[in-house]
């Protein structure tokens, strides 16, 4: 996933064109830590973390963001320290929540949550927004403040890969514009399939087409208020190919933004142990200062286009837009002539390998067993049975159980399928295989040391 993800509102103003009045004084570059994190080696950790204003892990006076300078992880509050080399510790996700602020408008898949703000994977070097001229930041921020005027605390979803052969510990350090003046908001939109939201947005590419073809996942979303989009950024990966926002309403292509794959020196592509497919360095992604016009009840549809070949899982894609409401915007109105592509790599592969086999890295022991027909059972470290067999068109059902979260996740095989990649401790996951052949699995949080090999006669 590879995993949000998001250009920032800097990357916003920074192209604005449009006059704007000086900053004011009191705008501040905020540099804020996160609690101390711990990781274990070779896993993929998923960690909820609290930001708290009283603990100055948040802005602790109401105000406006006005951009992110840097989000990053470091194993130190030493404002010096230099971010973890991403060939040790790379970042899936970070994901900003200011719950309970204002101006939290209807229309995005992640409504209630109070987004703020995130980067992906697509941002290697975690600077996912630039430090903008104050004359820009004078214009917009995004609202952090709630409704009996105090400013809310933040929340942190940080799902990282720890390559060091040692638990790790670390913080994530923040470095934030802020202001306590006025602005005009941003509302920050999530445009995707929202059916995919209890799966963290992600769907499986099951492969097993021909050389060249492509899985296509598309949605539709509604301009729930007339407004100017300012930003649209894809995030985009599994076997992504490109992905393109679109006006049903004004028939007319909005965007088509490339997968951007690393060159084959690039650390995504010689880090080993390899623990998943790699993701794109970046996503295309589009700033204008004066936005593109939409309606209220005009219709966008997001496709999102994926290489068939190979199966890809836990792929995902969807848009995070900014936008400012506007009421005086016309219907299929002129789109600007300012927009400019924000995330587009200095260096990229133009041929990317899709076809790459993700190892089994642990080995199944035992023999095999015939499936019954009752629940197969993961727990802390292990599948059980190691080796199943089964028939086609045979519902196969995974009990899970354990204090650690585990997932059941194809590496190699025939066909792609998963469980919710950040894992879960209780519940079960059902597959029907159609397609006979050897399908190697892992857990997608644990991949060293849990796998188990099913069988489809």
């Amino acid at each position: 996933m590879r995993k949000l993800w998001v250009a920032g509102l800097a990357l916003v103003l920074v192209v604005l064109g449009v006059a704007a009045p000086t900053a004011g004084a009191n705008e501040k570059l905020l540099t804020l830590y996160s609690p101390r994190i711990h990781s274990l080696p070779y896993v993929h950790d998923t960690h909820s973390v609290p930001l708290l204003k009283a603990d100055g892990n948040a802005p602790k006076q109401p105000g406006f963001i006005l951009g992110y300078k840097e989000m990053a992880l470091v194993d130190s509050k030493n404002p010096k320290a230099k971010p973890l080399p991403i060939a040790k510790m790379m970042v899936h996700h970070f994901l900003y929540w200011a719950p309970g602020r204002v101006n939290e408008t209807e229309g995005s898949c992640w409504r209630g949550s109070g987004f703020i703000g995130g980067r992906g994977e697509e941002h290697p070097l975690g600077r996912t927004q630039m430090t903008l001229p104050k004359k820009y930041r004078g214009v917009y921020g995004i609202e952090n403040r709630k409704e009996d005027g105090t400013a809310p605390d933040w929340g942190l979803t940080a799902m990282v890969m720890n390559h060091y052969k040692r638990p790790k510990s670390f913080y994530v350090r923040t470095r934030v514009w802020y202001t306590t003046e006025k602005r005009k908001p941003v509302l920050p939109i999530v445009i995707g399939n929202c059916a995919q939201l209890a799966n963290g947005m992600s769907y499986d590419v099951p492969g097993g087409g021909k050389k060249g073809s492509n899985f296509v996942d598309k949605s539709d979303w509604t301009a729930p208020f007339s407004g100017r989009l300012l930003v649209a950024a894809s995030h985009h990966h599994g076997g992504g190919k490109y992905q393109t926002l679109e006006s049903r309403t004004c028939g007319r292509r909005l965007f088509k933004a490339p997968a951007y794959y690393g060159r084959p020196d690039h650390p995504y592509n010689t880090i080993r142990p390899i623990l998943h497919e790699p993701g794109p360095i970046g996503n295309g992604s589009y700033a204008s200062g004066t936005g593109l016009p939409v309606v209220k009840g005009e219709v966008l549809r997001r496709v999102a286009v994926h290489d068939n070949h190979n199966l890809h899982v836990a792929s995902m894609g969807f848009w995070a837009t900014w936008w400012v409401k506007d009421d005086s915007v016309k219907r299929c109105g002129k789109i600007p002539d300012d927009f400019v592509e924000i995330n587009r790599p200095a260096r990229f592969d133009r041929t990317p390998n899709y076809d790459l086999v993700v190892p089994q890295l642990a080995r199944p022991a035992g023999v095999f067993r015939a499936f019954d027909g009752n629940p197969l059972n993961v727990g802390d470290d292990f599948f059980a049975p190691a080796k199943v067999t089964a028939k086609v068109g045979e519902t196969v059902t995974w009990n899970f159980g354990g204090q650690k979260p585990h997932s059941v996740t194809v590496a190699n095989g025939p066909r792609g399928f998963s469980s919710i990649y950040w894992g879960r401790t209780r519940g079960s996951y059902s597959v029907t295989p159609t397609v006979k052949g050897t399908y190697k699995l892992v857990c997608l949080v644990h991949p060293t040391t849990m796998a188990q090999t099913l069988e489809v006669k």
